[in-house]
């Protein structure tokens, strides 16, 4: 997918196990804000890769001139697509980098007969709920976390969107 306007000629692709190590790095880098209540790192290439090699899951990439400057991952479960840690590189962001991997990744959960595509972040990310309900997603529930990788008890506010 090919992207045109202010990126252009930026590209969306499906990301391959070469690109693990730039996918984790540029999602740390975008996920440092979150050190306040964030155990360690957002992801490794290990994951990164292990996602990469799953049946339902991959990461869209985009890229300027041969350079990486943004991911999402992408799922799909059945007719419900999902898209986590969406991220740019700082010096481009506010671009429409991330609304463009968002797109591609509602593009590639239609594809794939989903109906719903959803997503969650962390309640203490106030910046993101008016970002992705600009987009379209609503908040569905507001829940305690039961992941260890945080230092204190946050809760996940889930968003959804009718594809």
């Amino acid at each position: 997918m090919t992207v045109s306007g202010k990126w252009a000629p930026m590209k969306i692709r499906r990301a391959t196990a070469l690109d693990a190590d730039e996918i984790a790095r540029i999602i740390n880098a975008a996920f440092e804000i979150e050190q306040e209540f964030r155990r360690g790192e957002r992801t490794s290439s290990s994951e990164v890769l292990s996602s990469i090699s799953m049946r339902n899951e991959l990461f869209l990439v985009a890229e300027d001139g041969g350079r990486l400057v943004g991911a999402v991952e992408v799922r799909v479960d059945g007719d419900t697509g999902y898209f986590g840690m969406l991220a740019v590189d700082a010096p481009v962001r506010r671009g429409g980098i991330g609304r463009a991997l968002v797109e591609a990744a509602e593009a590639h959960c239609r594809g794939a007969g989903c109906s719903v595509m959803t997503m969650s972040t962390g309640e203490n990310r106030t910046e993101l709920i008016p970002y992705y309900e600009k987009m379209g997603y609503r908040v569905t529930a507001v829940e305690p976390s039961t992941s260890s990788a945080f230092k204190y008890p946050i809760r996940v506010v889930n968003m959804e969107k009718r594809l």
